[in-house]
């Protein structure tokens, strides 16, 4: 690894591959670099925690650097206010190191996890411009044994894989909100779209999910430790009309388990996920225009090829009607599946279709929408997607779920995809 124009023959690990440059420790007559080494990305809660500092002399005279005895960090946990937790110095570090010219040494500093750590912490440390560190705490019976895998994994990977593993952190953390990273995400599409044919109706989508409770093992598939509440709200608005009225908007609050990945290995997929519960969607209205269903659904969802780069995923959501108050006739024209189909990459374009087919002749309905990163077009500053959209058929909205609209093609920005 590189440090200015210092190379220093450190090991490639996926888990300290790469380094967050600190302040300069001033000295009489010339200054050490100073840098703290990212932890693992996944610890256990039986061990302490440990960040490293490694100070090296850039300068072409001996350096003599006083070492603090404690280094302070913030631990932000799921929801819950930051906590200052302090982390002891190695007692075999002298309180003073002594660096010739280009020699560097390293400062182990370490302190137990406090409980209520849990699930994605961040790490900030306090007094140095460093950036913040994400890791994930495993509290399970065996996070010992599985941390210890994973650095085994990790030492026996080659530097193609630890770059692949580089990059796929550097996706991720950019959509992660690392405040809230252990309960809260996003949940459907995040957009806001404008199209006309006839009329100008523009459609703004948000949607969230909240995780009640977080797990001790972070590969837990425990039904409490994978148990959601979701809520998606959906408007259509009619811009042409006077006075830019909102035609309809579905309230839909969910209730369901989910985990991503259920550890089911085929040669046919690469990963199978499944999510179950109840939902209910209704636009809040009363008299004629009342529109209400309750539903229990269950979701696979089937990834095809390399996860990582374009694949198909499927998805069907077969659902049964609790309750249908005021469109008796619904299951008509939206059926009891929703198919989403999805190909694309998750640093690239991606393009995703819902089907619904209804009970009674060709009533039915496609909701297809292509996006792309606003990154990939103006630069790494720029978050979110280029979002066109296209529907026909019956219901896009649940007022006129019976009735059939012209097609109608939009384009906008979608936040989460």
């Amino acid at each position: 690894m590189a440090f200015g124009s210092l190379k220093v023959p450190l090991p490639l690990h996926r888990r300290h591959a790469r380094l967050a440059l600190a302040l300069l420790v001033s000295t009489t007559s010339a200054q050490a670099t100073v840098a703290v080494l990212q932890p693992p990305r996944e610890a256990a809660a039986a061990q302490p925690l440990e960040l490293t500092l490694l100070y090296t002399d850039d300068d072409t005279k001996p350096l003599t650097i006083d070492v603090p005895k404690q280094l302070t960090v913030q631990l932000t946990n799921g929801d819950l206010p930051a906590e200052p937790l302090a982390l002891q110095r190695d007692a075999a570090t002298p309180d003073r190191l002594r660096l010739a010219p280009g020699q560097y040494r390293r400062v182990r500093y370490s302190a137990p996890w406090p409980e209520s750590a849990r699930g994605t912490v961040k790490i900030d440390p306090v007094g140095s411009d460093v950036s913040p560190m994400l890791v994930t705490l495993n509290r399970g019976e065996n996070q010992t044994q599985v941390v210890a895998a994973e650095k085994r994994e990790a030492q026996a990977a080659t530097p193609a894989q630890l770059a692949s593993a580089a990059a796929q952190a550097d996706t991720s953390s950019a959509t992660v909100d690392t405040m809230l990273a252990g309960r809260f995400s996003t949940f459907e599409p995040i957009y806001f779209a404008d199209g006309k044919n006839g009329d100008n109706l523009a459609k703004f989508q948000f949607s969230f999910k909240y995780r009640l409770h977080l797990p001790d093992d972070p590969r837990s598939r425990g039904f409490l430790d994978n148990l959601y509440f979701a809520y998606t709200q959906t408007s259509i608005w009619n811009l042409s009309a006077p006075s830019a009225p909102f035609r309809d908007t579905s309230y839909q609050p969910q209730v369901f388990y989910s985990v991503d990945d259920t550890g089911w290995k085929s040669p046919l997929f690469s990963r199978m996920g499944v999510a179950a519960g109840i939902g209910h969607e209704s636009n809040g209205k009363s008299g004629d225009d009342s529109r209400a269903i309750n539903i229990a659904f269950v979701r696979p969802t089937w990834e095809f090829g390399d996860v990582t780069r374009n694949h198909l995923t499927l998805s069907p959501k077969f659902y049964y009607y609790l309750s249908k108050s005021g469109n008796e006739d619904i299951a008509d024209y939206r059926g009891y599946v929703d198919f989403l189909v999805k190909y694309g990459s998750p640093d690239g374009w991606q393009l995703a279709t819902t089907l619904r087919k209804g009970t009674k002749h060709w009533y039915g309905s496609i909701d297809s929408n292509v996006t792309y990163p606003l990154a990939k077009l103006f630069g790494s500053a720029w978050g979110g997607y280029v979002f066109v959209s296209y529907f026909n058929g019956y219901g896009e909205d649940i007022l006129d779920y019976n009735q059939r609209h012209h097609w109608i093609a939009r384009i906008g920005y979608s936040i989460a995809r």
